[in-house]
């Protein structure tokens, strides 16, 4: 049994004039605020005076004014309901002042203590509106029974009022908690020593379910009073019993005597509520792809130097005390003193050094000099890569920071509380915006001591946008940030303070890292000497001066040694380049050799190694490790077979490439970003490898895709065909499978309403939508054989239309477009014609819920024909390509519009339309059930052959 309810059993007992409930309340108030806010609390007379100061404070807030305002209307709804509470109360005793300014006070503070944090000030809000609404009508009360003798303070049955006192404290210990939850640093108990809604350590409830808890308590509060008030006026028995009933509520045993199964059922609930958290602020966490890959490659011992920097020990040994952190004002004026860059040229190894640092700072974490027993610094990093899709945008790293906050604060109370009100009125299959991921960050820096390091902001592709974002979040925390790039980056005045020298930059030079790279290099290029790597008579005098040629690039030491290793170098060779190693000072004359050493292997490794440049630099969204091998084997016009010189691709492709792409644990990418600046470059735009023209590029891609679609799909239906069911009406129907255009798949020009809400998911390698209905389930993912259909189905039009909007280079004149600049133009005309390689892409886009649209692609096309000569060959080919595309495209319109919810259901039933005017064809398409490829072949568009049998014959002739 806790304190108040052992309170209210004592005081029915033996009723006396002192209410020590409500002065508990009032005492926990004061004893629970944080130092700042001790010393500006202020009591509030009454409500209107609360209401008048909300309002007031609505109006400094410009931005958030509006939201702000919507909050303060629910904030004064819950203060008119409670403010009743007080003239029936004074009914039966005299009311203390400090009561009412007390419970207004605090009302205020969890107000101005959330305005920074609008998203959770939102969810209070309409806790607020909800307690208000199940509060009884405590004015209708009031002037019901300030005539009854019940209620009389001259009477000596001061038991209701006891009774009364209960909601006081539920309501007082309510926004304690709410205000805690904004708060860094305040003991739990405080509270707890004289309220009760909180149950015992070790069965602690979250947010939501204490809310549940109050809501419960307060019905039974307002059935008892209502009784107690409209009973008759000498009906004692029956308002006897309806108090008995209310006490025995009170004293309901609490979760204490739950079984251990009950308390891990609810640990258990908890985990899958911040799973669900975490999977609505992020579809993934690849964030530490970039980081282990580089602690893999870190050289033992280097980046100790860094460690040691004063200007990095003095960022990471400041304190983190309690009073700053919860000082608002103080944190806005001092955030810059607490954000570090450090900047050095590209290839310097910055990375490695962040990585190190991340390792320190998690190392180091339990011995730093925090004002703090119980909680150490958190450490949250980010890479910004040019070569990750997904490490870009400004929005990818808060995403990412939020989410490992999250997770690494799981089982906190402060988190799960912010957790229980995120879950709140949020769809199950939504995803946070921008805003609400900066809210869900800024809430947990504060909550928590947090060293934030991310690395490579120059690789951002908004720079201005996140340099404006990160001080939203550092100051309404005492987070300590930590910022690697290159030099020279527009940092915004709004980051210096000239009174503390603020920004803080470390420059680091070429001699910062010159021990590490001579150790580096001397370590590895000895030991390539002892394997023979240099033949017999080796020179090795000539190591130590190398290292002096790096100029304090790591990268270019890192590509020197994968150059030197590289099999087509002989023994002499190897040692003329450690005599010449000045020819190859820079990052642009080492890539020089290495590419002109590429051109040197054999055709079908040049190839391989072409396709690979090519699918990491333009690749519209990453693909599966399979998948990635599968593009890179394809050859446009033939089936696809294996790569059958060497075994294992993904270990080859770093001694394919000589270093320029690695292998990560879940991505291909380039070793460093000047590896496809280099190749994007005017010097290097007549290599073999070169990426100079990207709408080639797009185009050499869509062919693969296009032929992969043509020649490597089996012409069947790729899940089990079923009849046609027509399915019940739904009022949400009209969504389901229907596309809209929007701005992240722009270029393609479709995207369904019922899919991942977000682009980046929807070539996810996890992703297994199958689109079948639940009562024909499928043991195994109907594209497991087939890694690559995922990319080819949603990407080729992409590529292409891409390859179609941006003019070439190398044609920038009015002069006809070479038939060597349209290479997908026979993999496209090969894929029209085929009509089960149309069907069975037409049901794979479809079950990955991306219906296929090619009405944007049509008119780019069309504008090609105007470029080739009519009389050629290749001219009649485009011309019948494009009136079967603008055929096929009128087709897939009709069936999204008349069959959307049916094949959303059911894609395989695209094998039984046979087209415009037609209708469907139930039973089975073939004798098998699963098509019959070789008769009907899947039965597609009438009305489309015409034009594309021409396209066929004209690309025989």
């Amino acid at each position: 049994m806790s304190l108040s309810s052992k309170s209210v059993e004592v005081a029915m007992l033996d009723p006396g004039p002192e209410l020590s409930l409500l002065d508990d309340a009032v005492g926990a108030i004061r004893s629970t605020l944080s130092e700042p806010h001790q010393s500006t609390f202020r009591d509030h007379a009454d409500a209107t005076s609360l209401i008048a100061a909300l309002q007031d404070f609505c109006q400094r807030d410009g931005k958030e004014k509006r939201r702000l305002t919507a909050c303060e209307e629910k904030f004064a709804l819950f203060t008119r309901a409670f403010e009743g509470y007080f003239d029936v109360l004074s009914l039966c005793i005299d009311v203390r002042g400090k009561w009412l300014g007390r419970l207004w006070a605090i009302v205020e503070l969890v107000f101005q203590v959330g305005s920074n944090y609008t998203l959770f000030l939102e969810k209070v809000a309409d806790i607020f509106e909800t307690i208000a609404r199940v509060l009884p009508p405590y004015q209708q009360v009031y002037e019901a029974c300030k005539h009854r003798w019940q209620f009389r303070s001259q009477s000596h049955d001061q038991r209701p009022a006891v009774l009364m006192s209960s909601v006081y404290a539920d309501v007082v210990q309510f926004s304690l908690e709410l205000y805690r939850f904004f708060s860094r640093g305040l003991a739990q108990g405080v509270a707890l020593r004289h309220l009760h809604l909180s149950s015992p350590t070790i069965f602690w409830r979250p947010l939501d379910s204490r809310l549940a808890l109050l809501e419960t308590r307060l019905v039974r509060h307002k059935q008892w009073l209502e009784g107690e008030v409209y009973s008759q006026e000498q009906d004692l028995a029956t308002i006897a019993r309806l108090r008995r009933h209310y006490i025995e509520h009170l004293h309901q045993p609490t979760e204490s005597s739950m079984g251990a199964e009950c308390v891990e059922y609810r640990m258990t609930k908890r985990m899958r509520r911040v799973d669900k958290v975490k999977a609505w602020l992020s579809n993934a966490c690849s964030y530490r792809d970039i980081y282990e890959h580089r602690i893999q490659q870190r050289h033992p011992n280097s980046c100790a130097w860094f460690l040691r920097t004063d200007e990095y020990c003095k960022w990471r040994n400041a304190p983190f005390d309690h009073g700053p952190a919860n000082d608002a004002e103080e944190l806005k004026r001092t955030w810059q003193d607490r954000v570090l860059f450090v900047q050095a040229n590209p290839g310097f190894g910055k990375s490695f050094i962040s990585g190190a640092v991340i390792d320190d700072l998690n190392s180091e974490a339990d011995d730093l000099n925090i004002d703090d027993d119980h909680e150490p610094p958190t450490v949250a990093f980010f890479h910004f890569n040019a070569a990750h899709s997904y490490c870009l945008h400004p929005n990818d790293a808060f995403r990412a920071l939020a989410y490992q906050l999250i997770d690494a604060h799981r089982h906190d109370r402060s988190t799960l509380d912010a957790v229980s009100l995120l879950m709140r009125k949020i769809p199950p299959d939504a995803r946070a915006s921008s805003d609400d991921v900066l809210a869900v960050l800024s809430l947990l820096l504060h909550q928590h001591p947090t060293f934030l390091v991310i690395d490579g902001i120059d690789e951002c592709n908004d720079l201005e946008l996140f340099l404006t974002l990160l001080p939203e979040v550092c100051r309404k925390s005492d987070t300590r940030t930590l910022l690697f790039s290159r030099p020279g980056i527009d940092i915004p005045h709004e980051y210096q303070r000239w009174a503390s020298d603020a920004p803080y930059i470390v420059r680091l030079d070429e001699q910062s890292n010159i021990s590490d790279i001579e150790a580096y290099v001397g370590e590895n290029l000895n030991r390539m000497a002892d394997q023979g790597f240099f033949g017999i008579n080796m020179d090795r005098s000539l190591i130590a001066p190398v290292a002096g040629k790096a100029n304090g690039s790591f990268l270019w030491a890192s590509l020197l040694l994968k150059y030197l290793l590289s099999p087509g170098l002989t023994p002499d060779e190897r040692q003329a380049v450690l005599q010449n190693a000045h020819r190859l000072e820079g990052l642009e004359s080492i890539y020089q050799h290495i590419l002109s050493m590429l051109e040197l292997r054999p055709q079908n490794e040049r190839d391989v190694v072409v396709n690979i440049f090519r699918w990491v630099s333009l690749s519209i969204n990453r693909m599966c490790m399979q998948g990635f091998h599968k593009s890179v084997a394809i050859i446009p016009g033939q089936r696809t077979k294996n790569i059958g010189y060497f075994s294992d691709f993904l270990s080859s492709v770093s001694p394919l490439t000589c270093g320029l792409v690695e292998v990560t644990e879940c991505s291909v990418v380039f070793t460093h970003r000047s590896v496809a600046e280099c190749l994007k470059s005017p010097p290097f735009k007549d290599s073999p490898f070169s990426l100079f023209d990207e709408s080639i590029l797009h185009a050499h891609l869509a062919a693969r895709c296009l032929s992969f679609l043509a020649y490597d799909v089996p012409k069947r239906p790729l899940g089990r065909l079923r009849p046609h069911i027509r399915p019940a009406l739904s009022p949400n129907g009209t969504s389901s499978g229907i596309s809209m255009r929007t701005s992240r798949s722009g270029d393609s020009g479709y995207k369904s309403m019922s899919s991942a809400s977000d682009s980046e998911g929807m070539l996810s390698p996890t992703s297994t939508t199958t689109s079948l209905v639940p009562s024909h389930p499928v043991s195994t993912p109907f594209d497991e054989d087939l890694p690559f259909l995922r990319y080819s189905s949603l990407c080729w039009p992409i590529h292409l239309t891409r390859a179609l909007s941006n003019p070439s280079h190398s044609n920038t004149s009015n002069q006809p477009t070479p038939y060597a600049q349209v290479p997908y133009l026979p993999s496209l005309s090969a894929f029209l014609t085929d009509r089960a390689a149309v069907t069975a892409w037409v049901e794979a886009s479809w079950r990955y819920n991306l219906p296929p649209n090619l009405s944007r692609l049509v008119p780019l096309l069309s504008d090609l024909k105007a470029c080739i000569p009519p009389a050629t060959v290749e001219g009649r080919e485009i011309r019948w390509v494009v009136q079967g595309l603008r055929e096929l495209s009128n087709a897939l319109n009709e069936l999204k519009e008349e069959f959307g919810t049916t094949l959303r259901e059911n894609p395989s039933l695209v094998w039984q339309w046979r087209g415009p005017g037609g209708s469907w064809r139930t039973g089975k398409v073939g004798g098998s059930g699963e098509g019959n490829v070789n008769g009907d072949r899947g039965g597609l568009w009438s009305g489309w052959d015409e034009g594309a049998g021409r396209a066929q014959d004209a690309s025989r002739a």
